[in-house]
C-alpha cells in the first residue's frame, strides 16, 4: 500500500516465494539458484505513460502492458544488479 504497509496478496507472494526458495534449496543446493522479490506497483503506469509518449494517440494499451510492464521491472532489475 502507499501507506507502507503490506497487502494480502504481498503477505501471500511473500510465502509463496519462501516456499519456492525452500524447494529450489533442496533441489540444487543453497543459493544455486537466488529467488528475488521486485515491487512491481507503478510500472504499469510507467509502461503507459512511456507508449503514450511514444504515440499520444495510442488506444486501449491491454496487450501492451503487461510485457512492457515487464521489460520495466527487467530494466531496473538489471540497473540495480549489473
Amino acid at each position: 500500500h502507499k501507506n507502507g504497509s503490506e497487502a494480502e496478496q504481498t503477505i501471500i507472494t511473500r510465502n509463496f516465494a519462501s516456499q519456492l526458495n525452500c524447494a529450489v534449496c533442496a533441489h540444487f543446493g543453497i543459493d544455486a539458484v537466488p529467488i528475488y522479490l521486485w515491487d512491481e506497483r507503478y510500472t504499469s503506469k510507467e509502461a503507459e505513460s512511456r507508449i503514450r509518449a511514444e504515440n499520444p494517440r495510442a488506444g486501449k494499451l491491454y496487450k501492451e502492458l503487461d510485457a512492457d510492464a515487464a521489460s520495466i521491472i527487467l530494466e531496473y532489475y538489471y540497473g540495480d544488479n549489473g
